[in-house]
């Protein structure tokens, strides 16, 4: 999977939709540079009164033909099997969210959000979890080898790790939604709420394919997200939703989640049928 950023809406909203949709935006084509004189070296170093009319520090000039700023390439969003061939299934990794949680400030810009249910990590993030049985050791006295008696299997915490890019209006809108998004999917229900005491919603996990990440249930248990001061920040005008803000340009956004599975979901698990076959290990770590 590829991921060109582009500074152009249009390549946000690729990045957001189907993998197989592409922003064709064509590139600038560049013309000659304007010579500009040179510092005279007969004037020890100072600068000529040509050159100093022409100086490219001064903020007032026009930028000079050849010299204006290049168009990134338009975002290109590709999955491929092992042939090369284009799969148009989206196989991105997502965490689709109960749709009661979208509202105006966690639907993202143009309901990008809610078109795809949920967080999209738009670039590859890094994921990582453990498989565990548990065995309890007994010794006894005069014996050559400890003795173990299994105690229970576990699937630990899912970390997921990703970067996220704002480059425009769009994406600062869609960055904001998700990180309110992940506030919401991290409280209780509370207070004035009709279902106060509700704990937090199970979500869905999708990653990389039906033997790698499908459908899993999952509660987020934290996330976290660090405002660096070695990138620019992305000012875009207020508006009546979001109020004023200045977004990274860049950022790192941690979801740490943890598997869990409703009482009727354990009770018609089987072990064979989650060796067997595909359909029914769907779901299971």
């Amino acid at each position: 999977m590829t991921t060109n950023p582009s500074k152009t809406e249009a390549a946000t909203a690729a990045k957001y939709a189907e993998p197989a949709r592409l922003a064709n935006i064509p590139p600038i084509s560049a013309t000659a540079l304007a010579e500009v004189t040179r510092i005279s070296d007969a004037g020890a170093g100072r600068a000529t009164s040509a050159f100093s009319a022409m100086d490219p520090r001064r903020l007032d000039l026009p930028v000079p033909p050849g010299a204006e700023k290049m168009l990134n390439p338009p975002t290109m969003v590709t999955t491929r099997d092992q042939n090369g061939e284009l799969v148009l299934d989206d196989l991105r990794v997502r965490i689709r969210v109960p749709p009661w949680y979208f509202t105006d400030l966690t639907s993202g810009y143009d309901d990008d959000l809610v078109k795809i249910g949920g967080i999209l990590f738009p670039y590859t993030p890094t994921i990582g979890y453990e498989y565990k049985a548990d065995y309890a050791a007994q010794t006894p006295m005069h014996s050559n080898y400890t003795l173990y008696f299994y105690q229970r299997s576990s699937v630990g915490q899912i970390s997921i790790s990703g970067v996220f890019t704002v480059e425009n209006r769009r994406d600062a809108i869609n960055y904001l939604s998700t990180v309110h998004l992940l506030k919401s999917l991290t409280k209780m229900k509370f207070g004035k709420d009709s279902d106060a005491g509700a704990p937090p919603p199970i979500c869905r996990l999708d990653g990389h394919g039906d033997m790698m990440l499908k459908n899993v249930p999952v509660a987020i248990i934290n996330f976290r997200v660090d405002y660096t001061n070695d990138v620019d920040y992305f000012n875009f005008p207020p508006s009546d939703v979001f109020g004023k803000n200045s977004v990274p340009t860049k950022a790192t956004i941690q979801v740490n989640c943890v598997p869990i599975y409703s009482r009727n979901e354990l009770l018609n698990f089987s072990v064979q049928s989650f060796v067997s076959s595909r359909d029914s290990s769907r779901g299971f770590l």
